[in-house]
């Protein structure tokens, strides 16, 4: 019958889920908290740039903050386990 409606038939049962951990894996855990030390470390570059050197080195502050905020942001992909590509049927 799905054949007759176009939609082709599985070619073979999905896989199990994968078992949920609290704590990653050990190399998932080290990257993401190196990469949590860069976002700490380059977030306090740049309140340390306004602070120090003034307002004319906002650009560069700007700069440092947007690698922070990049920086987190994969420290948080990497301490939650990673991205799972899973919305595709046949994977």
């Amino acid at each position: 019958m799905a054949q007759d409606a176009g939609i082709p038939e599985w070619p073979h049962k999905p896989a199990p889920p994968e078992p949920r951990r609290l704590i990653p894996e050990r190399a998932m855990l080290v990257r993401g908290l190196a990469l949590a030390g860069l976002a700490a470390a380059l977030g306090a570059s740049a309140v340390g740039v306004v602070r120090q050197l003034g307002w004319l080195l906002l650009p560069v502050a700007g700069v440092l903050g947007a690698g922070a905020a990049l920086a987190a942001w994969a420290a948080a992909i990497h301490l939650t386990g990673g991205e799972k590509f899973d919305d595709h049927p046949w994977v």
